[in-house]
């Protein structure tokens, strides 16, 4: 997680630099040619150009770890699809919300300012995702074959920390609604469906109640996520889920499925090292595995057909 968000962070420091400069005009080529083939999948030249155009905007290099990183990539994006892990384009969404505001942007703003230094919004967007995919394979290959960490060394982690103190958190039983978009919907009818979630929103008769509202309407879905701690809420809904009162809902956020709706039935504060004790054992887990990810990829890389064009 500690490699994803240094990368972040030096993606947000460059397009704040970026934001203060004055853009010129950029005129993009409509010519590309696959350049390389990474087990049939192509990277081709416009896709070299613009991430080279994006790392020297964001200090990263030029063509040459531009093409290094976009092999990376490709090789992650094919091992995530063989293990089924995916990443949704909220959290995507969220993340360049992130930056924007960071920036002292809005999202469109953001777009247009990369689009004045030659770069599509889409350049940055996959190399986020691809940051988000590996995070969450890292993660797994850990799980499966990484050094473990013992008790006792979690327990020293935590008083060096805290000092033994109990650690309050705060536990909430949660609920997901969901306002179905199929694929393929129009744009008309995915706004429907966001006018919908909102309206449902707005007389919203708690968690009791939910399921027969919804009942009443068609291709809504209700599911009960059960209790979750403020550390193992998602990083896309933490924030809103903690500012909406019990017996409320989220703000409708759209998502692979349609527009999702959480609802807070109970919030309850707890006073608890359980919270403490995951974050010291992610800690040290981390670091006892901080090379596994440069293993990982020398493995994909020493398995895949690479050819150059």
């Amino acid at each position: 997680m500690e490699t994803m968000q240094q990368a972040f962070r030096v993606t947000v420091i460059a397009l704040i630099a970026l934001a203060c400069t004055t853009f010129g005009a950029f005129e993009a080529s409509a010519a590309s040619s696959i350049r390389i083939k990474v087990d049939d999948q192509p990277i081709t030249s416009y896709d070299i150009a613009q991430r080279t155009t994006l790392l020297k905007l964001t200090g990263g290099g030029g063509q040459k770890a531009a093409i290094e990183e976009l092999i990376d990539e490709t090789l992650q994006f094919i091992e995530a699809a063989k293990l089924g892990v995916t990443v949704s384009e909220s959290r995507v969404d969220f993340a360049i919300a992130d930056i924007a505001k960071r920036t002292k942007m809005t999202p469109a703003k953001l777009k247009s300012a990369l689009a004045s230094q030659g770069v599509d919004i889409e350049t940055l967007r996959r190399r986020i995702k691809a940051q988000m995919v590996w995070q969450t394979l890292v993660d797994v290959k850990i799980r499966m074959d990484g050094a473990s960490v013992k008790q006792s060394d979690i327990t020293a982690e935590l008083f060096s920390e805290s000092g033994g103190q109990e650690i309050k958190t705060t536990e909430y039983i949660l609920q997901q609604v969901i306002f179905v978009v199929p694929k393929g919907s129009s744009g008309a009818l995915a706004n429907q469906r966001r006018r919908e979630a909102q309206a449902f929103r707005s007389r919203f008769p708690g968690c009791e109640q939910s399921v027969a509202m919804a009942k009443q309407l068609k291709g809504v879905v209700v599911k009960n996520l059960g209790r979750r701690t403020d550390d193992e809420l998602s990083p896309s809904d933490a924030k809103e889920i903690k500012a909406t009162a019990v017996g409320k809902t989220t703000n409708p956020i759209k998502t692979d499925g349609g527009y999702q709706l959480i609802a807070v039935c109970k919030k309850t504060s707890v006073d608890s090292n359980a919270a403490a004790i995951a974050q010291a054992e992610s800690k040290l887990t981390l670091e006892r595995n901080k090379d596994i990810g440069k293993d990982y990829m020398a493995e994909l890389r020493k398995k895949a057909v690479i050819e150059y064009r």
